[in-house]
This record gives C-alpha cells, structure tokens and sequence, in this order.
C-alpha cells in the first residue's frame, strides 16, 4: 500500500490562528450572501433594495475571501496526509467531502432555486411537486441563475474534492526526503524581507496578464481562471505549513501588506465613485492586488493576535462545516418571506443575517448531531454508541 504520509514533519505546532481565520471566514460568508439580496448584483432572491455601501465592502471581500478558506483547507489537507496511506487519504475526502457535496445537491440545495423560480413567477406554488417532478430532470429556465439540480455554493466543495485528487503526485513528492529538502531552501529563501508579500502575487499577476480578465464562473467545464487562481492558493497552503518559518514572514510584515491592502481597496474605491484619471488603471488588475495583499495581511495580523485556542474555537471548528452547508439555504427561505414584510432594509439585512445564524445552529445542535447518518452526510465524525454491560460480556 503507497503511503504518502507517516513521515517526519516539521509543522511548527498547531496553528490556531488558521482555524480562527477559517471559523471568521466561514460565518462572514452569512453576511456575504445576505448582502447579495441587498446590493444590483445578480441572486437567488432579491429584496428590491440596492445598497453602494454594502457594495463598497463586499467589492473588497468578494476577491480574498474564498482564497483564505482555500489557503485553510490546503493546510488542513498537508495535515492530513502526514498521518494515513493513499488510499485513507483519499477515501477520507470521499467521506468528508464527495458524500456531503452529492447529498447536499439532491435534499439540502433544492429550496434555492424553488424559493427563486417562486418569487420571479416561473413556477406554481408546491415544493413537493418542484423536487419530485421538476428538480432532477435537468433543466434551466430562462431567467435562472443555475439548472436543475444545482450545486450553488457546494462548489466550493466540489473544487475542493477535484483538487485534492489531482494534489496526490505533489503530496507524495513533499513527503519524501528530496521534497522536504526542496521545501526547506524554498522557506530559507522566501523568509527573507518582503518576499513572502511578492513572490506568492507573482502567478495571480501572471495568470491575469495571459487571461486578460479574472473571471471567475463556478462552472467546473468552463472556469480555467478560478481553476488556476484556486488551485494555486491551495497549494500555497499545502506548502507553507510545511514552512513554518513563513508565517513569521507573514507576522512580520503585517503592517507593509496592511499598507498595501488599504491603498489598493482605496484605489478600488475611488474607480467605483469617482471619474479620476486613475480610472485608467485596469480594475481586474487591481483586484490581483487586493488578492494577495489581503490574505497576506489577514495571515499576518491573525498571527499575532489569534494563536491561540479556547473552548469557543474547538467548538466552532466541530460545527463549521455543517453550518456552511446548511447557511444558503437557510437564508434562501428567510429572506424570501422577510423582503415581503416591508421594513427597512437595513433591518431586513439583519434579520436575515441573525436568523440564518441562529436556525443553523439549532438544526445542527437539535437535529444533526443526534443522529450518525445526517453526522455522515455533513462531513461531521460518527458518534460510536458507547458499549453496554452485557455487549461487553461483564
């Protein structure tokens, strides 16, 4: 059996100020995708509000935060394959992310596009009806951001999987003596001054000078960008917890990317309000910019100030993904009865926000968590029943 772990790592002991930033990462996106009701932007449900200043922040967010949670997931994976074979490896990610990722697409994502076929009139009232005779029968509307079925946002996870595969041959090579060696000249090298804030934004630079944009679809056929852009920031987290040396890279320089994430969403800012001859500057390579810059900063910053854990943070990490999995719909449902109600939109956005959250946590605490087959189906581990007095024969 090949084995791409069990061999000496050097990690530099767990790094709490990761699973900070993939618990803030994960719960920012609630408010991401409540705000995507608020703002022009194309969504599955639509309040009728359209919000500049909400835009002016999740214009910033939109280009760092799925790299961060991309970055996270690598280091979690360079764990991972330290501790078991190839094929544990790779059955682990079966379970942890296949599993979910086709359970989610055929019970948990169908109310999305019901709740927005509903509410622009392409369909009649009657969910049991749209998911027994309409969802799987693999169609798209006019009108519809997605087809039936959909993944949504279980793309996210679906990259995920799909990379990991393809990650086996780098993980194999990182694990053997002439990688770790590679690896360790690599961080001596990169540690120095400012490199690690450069050198990583080199490739985003590159793929977007030989693509001319950096869109990114979700489409798995189609996305070569976010392919290329997603992929990179995983691999980046694959290799720098092997490098432990580099998040004091980060640490250290926290200030010089906090100036350079500030001047570039500055830039952003003023193209999006003000007709300035700066409007020349390319707006997709500034968003490069805002990239690296911020996930750099972020690193750093949460670096000093986040490593370390409490009871909050194992918690959180037990349920975040379940939470994510559950969160677009839940808010699907919500703001579909909630914009309805003609309040103030800023009220509503909470409402939405505050809602999501809270019946999220109650289903996962009430309902997932009690029963091992939805703890399967939402990547969470199984609980063993504890052993009786008379299985154990006493």
């Amino acid at each position: 059996m090949m084995n791409i772990g069990r061999q000496p790592v050097d990690f530099g002991g767990r790094q709490y100020f990761l699973d900070w930033l993939r618990v803030l990462a994960f719960l920012y996106l609630v408010f991401y995708h409540t705000g995507m009701m608020f703002v022009e932007w194309e969504f599955h449900i639509e309040s009728g509000h359209d919000s500049r200043f909400l835009k002016s922040i999740m214009m910033l967010t939109s280009n760092w935060r799925l790299d961060l949670l991309f970055l996270v997931s690598g280091v979690a994976i360079s764990f991972m394959t330290v501790k078991m074979t190839l094929k544990g490896f790779l059955w682990q990610r079966v379970i942890k992310l296949f599993i979910p990722f086709i359970f989610a697409c055929a019970v948990i994502l169908p109310p999305q596009p019901y709740f927005e076929a509903l509410q622009k009139g392409l369909i009649e009232p009657g969910y049991w009806t749209f998911w027994t005779e309409k969802y799987f029968h693999f169609t798209w509307l006019d009108g519809m951001m997605t087809p039936w079925p959909t993944y949504n946002h279980m793309w996210y996870v679906l990259y995920l999987f799909l990379y990991t595969i393809l990650l086996v041959p780098l993980i194999a090579f990182i694990n053997n003596d002439r990688g770790r060696g590679l690896l360790a000249a690599y961080e001596q090298w990169l540690v120095r001054g400012a490199r690690v804030l450069w050198v990583p934004l080199v490739p985003y630079l590159a793929a977007y000078f030989y693509t001319g944009h950096n869109n990114v679809t979700h489409a798995v056929w189609d996305d070569w960008f976010g392919h290329f852009i997603y992929a990179y920031i995983l691999v980046i987290g694959v290799i720098c917890v092997r490098m432990p040396r580099v998040w004091d890279a980060f640490e250290r320089n926290r200030y010089p990317s906090l100036i350079v994430a500030l001047a570039s969403y500055g830039l952003i800012m003023i193209k999006y309000n003000f007709d300035t001859p700066l409007n020349a500057i390319p707006w997709d390579l500034v968003e490069m910019i805002i990239k690296w810059s911020w996930v750099a900063m972020l690193i750093g910053f949460a670096r000093h100030h986040l490593n370390f854990s409490n009871d909050f943070l194992r918690y959180a990490n037990d349920i975040v993904y379940p939470f994510f999995i559950l969160h677009q719909t839940v808010l699907i449902i919500i703001g579909f009865y909630i914009i309805d109600w003609g309040m103030n939109g800023i009220l509503e956005f909470l409402m939405i926000a505050a809602g999501t959250i809270l019946i999220s946590w109650t289903l996962i605490e009430l309902v997932l968590k009690n029963f091992n087959f939805l703890r399967l189906f939402f990547g969470m581990k199984t609980i063993k029943k504890p052993e009786s007095v008379l299985d154990s024969g006493s």
